[in-house]
């Protein structure tokens, strides 16, 4: 799990153009790996949703500021942990407050700021 809260010169988060960040070596990404059982399958599932279904959202240019990378397979969220993007597809999709909880905790971030 990758998280970036970099700016870019709009001062917005990571674009969707620009997400070979998130593999880069940047003194401002934050690495935690993914120890909770739940939060892997909820992940899984998300992905899984994302490539099952034929009505996804083709993605804008939007911001990114997490990334759940395993191996060389990524699944990239927006700073709201609401959109889900894998690919060149994405989808809205809220995490349980569980797994969301788990995610903010680990990088020290306000739940009601997100």
């Amino acid at each position: 799990m990758h998280y970036y809260n970099g700016l870019n010169i709009n001062n917005n988060s990571t674009w969707g153009s620009s997400l070979q960040i998130f593999f880069m070596e940047n003194s401002d990404m934050i690495r935690v790996p993914i120890r909770d059982k739940g939060l892997k399958n909820e992940i899984s599932i998300i992905k899984g949703k994302i490539i099952s279904k034929n009505s996804i959202i083709v993605p804008d240019d939007g911001n990114y500021t997490f990334a759940f990378i395993s191996k060389k397979d990524t699944l990239f969220a927006d700073d709201r942990l609401e959109f889900w993007r894998y690919k060149d597809k994405g989808i809205s999709y809220k995490l349980n407050d569980s797994s969301k909880n788990i995610i903010l905790k680990n990088y020290k971030l306000n739940p009601n700021q997100q």
